[in-house]
């Protein structure tokens, strides 16, 4: 399974997959919300279509959203349009990949949630090679 992870911020645009090919663009979230989707296009022709898309954000947070809530869903409804048909997953504050669904019921869960799962991809790291 071919798997890109996505990061949205307010600045800047991540994508990762799980062949270990990262690539990183300028995006002013704030400016033009209204073109996310089509900035991640064009970042995702830097990799195969994927069968799967796992996604954080911090760009919910940006001043173009009245609510993180809002934020969260316009960030969703985009990745959503760019990656058809891939699924898309969401890490959450709960240590887990969630629907999109239960990310946009719950956006607190998914607000924010890029910092989690920096955190949470270390620790497991140094437990699994026995450190600290």
């Amino acid at each position: 399974m071919y798997v890109i992870g996505l990061d949205v911020g307010g600045a800047n645009l991540k994508a990762a997959d799980c062949d270990g090919k990262a690539h990183s663009v300028p995006f002013p979230l704030w400016k033009t919300p209204e073109l996310l989707a089509d900035a991640l296009r064009e970042l995702l022709t830097n990799f195969s279509r994927p069968d799967l898309v796992a996604v954080t954000m911090t760009g919910e947070l940006a001043d173009c959203f009245a609510t993180k809530a809002a934020g969260v869903d316009q960030i969703l409804s985009a990745i959503e349009a760019a990656v058809t048909p891939a699924p898309v997953i969401v890490w959450s504050t709960g240590a887990e990949f969630i629907t999109t669904d239960i990310a946009r019921e719950y956006p607190l869960l998914a607000a924010a949630a890029n910092w989690h799962a920096l955190a949470s991809w270390v620790g497991r790291m140094v437990q699994e090679r026995g450190g600290c």
